[in-house]
Protein backbone atom coordinates (compact mmCIF):
# COMPACT_ATOMS: atom_id res chain seq x y z
CA UNK A 1 0.00 0.00 0.00
CA UNK A 2 1.27 3.44 -0.85
CA UNK A 3 1.60 5.93 1.97
CA UNK A 4 0.05 8.67 -0.11
CA UNK A 5 -3.21 6.68 -0.46
CA UNK A 6 -3.76 6.77 3.29
CA UNK A 7 -2.64 10.38 3.67
CA UNK A 8 -4.77 11.58 0.75
CA UNK A 9 -7.85 9.75 2.01
CA UNK A 10 -7.46 11.22 5.48
CA UNK A 11 -6.71 14.71 4.20
CA UNK A 12 -9.68 14.79 1.85
CA UNK A 13 -12.09 13.40 4.40
CA UNK A 14 -10.80 15.64 7.16
CA UNK A 15 -10.81 18.78 5.03
CA UNK A 16 -14.29 18.06 3.72
CA UNK A 17 -15.80 17.33 7.13
CA UNK A 18 -13.52 19.29 9.48
CA UNK A 19 -13.75 16.33 11.86
CA UNK A 20 -11.36 13.72 13.19
CA UNK A 21 -10.16 10.60 11.49
CA UNK A 22 -9.64 7.61 13.72
CA UNK A 23 -7.03 5.08 12.62
CA UNK A 24 -7.32 1.71 14.33
CA UNK A 25 -4.83 -1.16 14.25
CA UNK A 26 -4.42 -4.37 16.11
CA UNK A 27 -1.17 -4.80 18.01
CA UNK A 28 1.63 -6.34 15.95
CA UNK A 29 2.78 -9.97 16.15
CA UNK A 30 3.57 -11.13 19.64
CA UNK A 31 6.25 -13.22 21.22
CA UNK A 32 4.66 -16.46 22.40
CA UNK A 33 6.93 -16.99 25.37
CA UNK A 34 5.34 -19.58 27.67
CA UNK A 35 4.30 -18.59 31.16
CA UNK A 36 4.16 -14.83 30.56
CA UNK A 37 1.12 -13.00 31.93
CA UNK A 38 -1.15 -11.87 29.05
CA UNK A 39 -0.67 -8.15 29.72
CA UNK A 40 3.12 -8.54 29.70
CA UNK A 41 3.50 -10.37 26.38
CA UNK A 42 5.92 -8.42 24.18
CA UNK A 43 6.25 -8.14 20.41
CA UNK A 44 8.20 -10.68 18.41
CA UNK A 45 10.91 -9.58 15.99
CA UNK A 46 8.27 -9.62 13.24
CA UNK A 47 6.00 -7.52 15.44
CA UNK A 48 8.72 -4.96 16.11
CA UNK A 49 9.35 -4.69 12.35
CA UNK A 50 5.60 -4.24 11.72
CA UNK A 51 5.40 -1.50 14.37
CA UNK A 52 8.26 0.31 12.60
CA UNK A 53 6.43 -0.03 9.24
CA UNK A 54 3.30 1.41 10.82
CA UNK A 55 5.27 4.38 12.12
CA UNK A 56 6.79 5.01 8.69
CA UNK A 57 3.38 4.74 7.04
CA UNK A 58 1.69 7.16 9.43
CA UNK A 59 4.53 9.58 10.14
CA UNK A 60 3.07 12.26 7.84
CA UNK A 61 -0.57 11.65 8.77
CA UNK A 62 -0.69 14.38 11.41
CA UNK A 63 -1.64 12.02 14.23
CA UNK A 64 -2.43 14.22 17.21
CA UNK A 65 -3.20 11.57 19.79
CA UNK A 66 -2.26 7.92 20.28
CA UNK A 67 -4.18 5.47 22.47
CA UNK A 68 -3.27 1.91 23.41
CA UNK A 69 -4.62 -0.59 25.88
CA UNK A 70 -2.69 -1.42 29.03
CA UNK A 71 -0.96 -4.39 27.41
CA UNK A 72 2.76 -4.24 26.60
CA UNK A 73 2.18 -5.37 23.00
CA UNK A 74 -0.22 -2.52 22.19
CA UNK A 75 2.04 0.09 23.73
CA UNK A 76 5.06 -1.36 21.91
CA UNK A 77 3.13 -1.21 18.61
CA UNK A 78 2.31 2.47 19.19
CA UNK A 79 5.73 3.61 20.47
CA UNK A 80 7.61 3.96 17.15
CA UNK A 81 4.98 6.38 15.78
CA UNK A 82 4.78 8.20 19.10
CA UNK A 83 8.52 8.76 18.96
CA UNK A 84 8.42 10.00 15.34
CA UNK A 85 5.41 12.24 16.00
CA UNK A 86 6.67 13.58 19.33
CA UNK A 87 3.53 12.31 21.09
CA UNK A 88 2.86 10.36 24.25
CA UNK A 89 0.87 7.16 24.17
CA UNK A 90 -2.23 7.37 26.35
CA UNK A 91 -2.67 4.00 28.06
CA UNK A 92 -6.20 2.85 28.87
CA UNK A 93 -7.64 -0.39 30.17
CA UNK A 94 -9.96 -2.44 28.01
CA UNK A 95 -13.25 -0.76 28.69
CA UNK A 96 -16.58 0.10 27.19
CA UNK A 97 -16.26 1.05 23.51
CA UNK A 98 -19.01 3.66 23.78
CA UNK A 99 -17.28 5.38 26.69
CA UNK A 100 -14.00 5.39 24.79
CA UNK A 101 -15.58 6.89 21.66
CA UNK A 102 -17.28 9.56 23.79
CA UNK A 103 -13.84 10.42 25.18
CA UNK A 104 -12.38 10.65 21.66
CA UNK A 105 -15.17 12.99 20.58
CA UNK A 106 -14.76 15.10 23.70
CA UNK A 107 -10.95 15.28 23.89
CA UNK A 108 -9.85 14.80 20.28
CA UNK A 109 -12.48 16.51 18.13
CA UNK A 110 -10.96 17.68 14.86
CA UNK A 111 -7.85 15.55 15.33
CA UNK A 112 -6.40 12.45 13.73
CA UNK A 113 -6.10 9.71 16.32
CA UNK A 114 -4.38 6.32 16.34
CA UNK A 115 -5.92 3.55 18.44
CA UNK A 116 -3.98 0.32 19.01
CA UNK A 117 -6.16 -2.48 20.31
CA UNK A 118 -7.04 -6.15 20.03
CA UNK A 119 -9.28 -8.50 18.07
CA UNK A 120 -11.83 -8.21 20.89
CA UNK A 121 -11.74 -4.40 21.28
CA UNK A 122 -11.41 -2.94 17.79
CA UNK A 123 -14.71 -4.25 16.34
CA UNK A 124 -16.68 -2.65 19.19
CA UNK A 125 -14.88 0.67 18.81
CA UNK A 126 -15.50 0.64 15.05
CA UNK A 127 -19.19 -0.03 15.69
CA UNK A 128 -19.34 2.72 18.36
CA UNK A 129 -17.80 5.14 15.84
CA UNK A 130 -20.86 4.50 13.67
CA UNK A 131 -19.74 1.88 11.15
CA UNK A 132 -22.88 -0.18 10.48
CA UNK A 133 -21.26 -3.52 9.61
CA UNK A 134 -19.68 -6.05 11.94
CA UNK A 135 -15.92 -6.31 11.59
CA UNK A 136 -14.07 -9.55 12.18
CA UNK A 137 -10.32 -9.79 12.72
CA UNK A 138 -8.79 -13.26 12.52
CA UNK A 139 -6.56 -14.29 15.40
CA UNK A 140 -3.47 -14.53 13.18
CA UNK A 141 -4.16 -11.31 11.22
CA UNK A 142 -1.98 -8.40 12.30
CA UNK A 143 -1.99 -6.30 9.11
CA UNK A 144 -5.26 -4.34 9.11
CA UNK A 145 -5.54 -0.59 9.24
CA UNK A 146 -9.06 0.76 9.69
CA UNK A 147 -9.67 4.45 9.01
CA UNK A 148 -12.98 6.03 10.00
CA UNK A 149 -13.82 9.65 9.31
CA UNK A 150 -17.12 11.00 10.61
CA UNK A 151 -19.49 12.67 8.17
CA UNK A 152 -22.07 15.34 8.91
CA UNK A 153 -24.83 12.80 8.29
CA UNK A 154 -24.90 9.03 8.11
CA UNK A 155 -22.20 6.50 8.88
CA UNK A 156 -18.54 7.50 8.79
CA UNK A 157 -16.34 7.10 5.74
CA UNK A 158 -14.61 3.76 6.22
CA UNK A 159 -11.42 2.28 4.78
CA UNK A 160 -9.96 -1.13 5.56
CA UNK A 161 -6.37 -1.27 4.36
CA UNK A 162 -3.44 -3.67 4.73
CA UNK A 163 0.14 -2.96 5.74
Amino acid sequence: MKTWHLIAAMALATAAQAQQSVILVRHAELDNAPGVEAKRVTLSGMGEARAQRLAQLLQQSNVNAIYATDFVRTSDTAQPLAKLAGREVTILGKGDAGDFVARLRRENAGQNVLVVGHTDTLPGIIRALGHPDDIRIDSQDFGNIFVLTPKAEGPPAFLRLRY
